[in-house]
């Protein structure tokens, strides 16, 4: 890799990789870092095509992704991290955990799964690829951001919508289009959560349309070490905007245990 991915750097001691979700950026984590800073070295980073980065026009698979966060933590002179992945980021997060156990001290699945996606949200996968390449981005961000987020919270979190809406239609669209192949694409990895030698955290909104409440729930249940088990009420998929303080609390919480294990 040619170049460091963009991040935001702040705080010493443990290391704790932030990864964001599809079309997301760094900044989505802005209100957690002061604080896990007080715990932990934090390091938020733009995944390659998003924020900062360069755009990508290439093929890409959840493997690759991986691997280029993992060149990345080495020029970074980082060996071992807690990690916190959002959706995507947490897909990329179980591929390191599996290519480089060695790498990973903790393992926080913040609204993601272990599991491969099913035939039909393949389908959904492949509609959404097509109105992607058709439409681009900016169109895509009105319907999809919403769905994101509980009804309940609509109106209040309107302006956090509006950014989010404004991380997604910012993002190339081929990188979008790369993305939504890639997580089609991604295997199931739930042998890394039985197998895991390290803590995990799972995190999951009762009323999250991407990544159902139960599945998290039921793989909470799978490693043999540390595992708690988070239950955000009134939230969709983001966590972090609808339930800020008990994400931050627990995502506290996870790395405080980390470093008692350490």
């Amino acid at each position: 890799m040619e170049n460091k991915l963009a991040y935001i750097h702040q705080g010493s001691g443990i290391p704790l990789l932030l990864l964001h979700g599809f079309c997301e950026r760094k900044e989505i984590w802005n209100h957690c870092i002061s604080a896990l800073s007080k715990e932990a070295r934090v390091i938020a980073i733009d995944m390659p095509g998003f924020g900062g980065n360069l755009a990508i026009s290439r093929d890409i698979s959840i493997d690759s992704v991986a691997e280029e966060i993992s060149d990345f933590l080495k020029e970074m002179d980082i060996p071992e991290a807690v990690m916190v992945g959002h959706s995507l980021g947490g897909y990329v997060t179980l591929a390191l955990a599996e290519r480089y156990p060695q790498l990973c001290k903790g393992l926080c699945l913040f609204h993601s799964t272990a599991k491969a996606d099913s035939e039909e949200k393949k389908t959904n996968r492949d509609k959404a690829a097509l109105f992607l390449e058709k439409n681009g981005t900016e169109p895509f961000a009105q319907n999809f951001v919403p769905s994101l987020f509980a009804p309940v919270n609509h109106q209040k979190l309107a302006l956090q919508i509006a950014t989010v809406k404004q991380m997604v239609a910012q993002t190339n669209d081929k990188t979008a289009v790369a993305y939504t192949e890639a997580m089609r694409d991604r295997p199931e990895r739930l042998h890394v959560l039985r197998k895991a030698e390290f803590p995990c955290m799972f995190i999951a909104g009762k009323e999250d349309q991407a990544v159902p409440y139960e599945d998290l729930q039921q793989q909470s249940k799978l490693p043999t070490g540390s595992s708690e088990f988070v239950s955000l009420e009134n939230c969709g998929h983001m966590g972090m905007y609808e339930q800020e303080k008990k994400s931050l609390d627990a995502l506290t919480s996870f790395v405080k245990i980390v470093k008692s294990q350490v």
